[in-house]
């Protein structure tokens, strides 16, 4: 018999399990019966925290962006180091859980959760790019970066080199591939 959990806390459980489902089994093994033998209930509690199996996937959903998004954006007077701090707070994070960065950068996980969730997915992705062009517009203003750089486009390579790095799996070797993915933007904007 299971320990009735305050329901935010149970939430937050099921969201996880969900997550969790996802990411090890796919789509197509994501069931309400494998996210309540996860955490060692019925279906029915699933269903007494949430409307839907979509509503599981939002809130799913929720927290990935919970944690991709905590403490953002970096704070430091320096555009770089705030960009610096980003990319490699990024890096730690999917690299340490790869649950998250298998889920961050599917398309599964919105695919699952309707129109919302493939929305809330483009948000997560405009805000990050958003920041780094941001980061890169105030360094170029300051004349810290080769005149003539195209900002956005450096801001879609920092971002994919994010991506990339989850897709190679190069993240799972260690924070040496990110190191070294770092160092080369920094000598691609001038910075080394």
């Amino acid at each position: 018999m299971t320990v009735r959990q305050p329901t935010e806390e149970r939430r937050r459980q099921i969201a996880d399990a969900a997550l969790k489902v996802i990411a090890e089994r796919g789509l197509g093994r994501f069931t309400t019966q494998a996210i309540a033998a996860e955490i060692g209930v019925t279906d029915a509690t699933l269903f007494r925290h949430f409307a839907s199996k979509e509503d599981i996937v939002l809130a799913a959903l929720d927290r990935v962006e919970e944690r991709l998004f905590e403490g953002f954006p970096p704070e430091d007077p320096d555009p770089l180091v705030r960009l610096e701090r980003f990319f490699r707070f990024r890096a730690s994070l999917v690299g340490a859980t790869p649950m998250i960065a298998r889920l961050a950068f599917s398309d599964e996980l919105p695919h699952a959760a309707g129109p919302r969730g493939t929305q809330q997915v483009e948000s997560w992705k405009q805000r990050s790019l958003d920041f780094i062009v941001s980061c890169m517009d105030e360094a170029a203003a300051q004349g810290r970066i080769p005149r003539g750089l195209p900002v956005r486009e450096v801001g879609v390579m920092v971002l994919g080199t994010l991506i990339a790095l989850v897709r190679f799996g190069e993240l799972a070797a260690g924070p040496a591939a990110a190191d070294r993915a770092w160092s080369v933007i920094e000598r691609m904007i001038g910075r080394k």
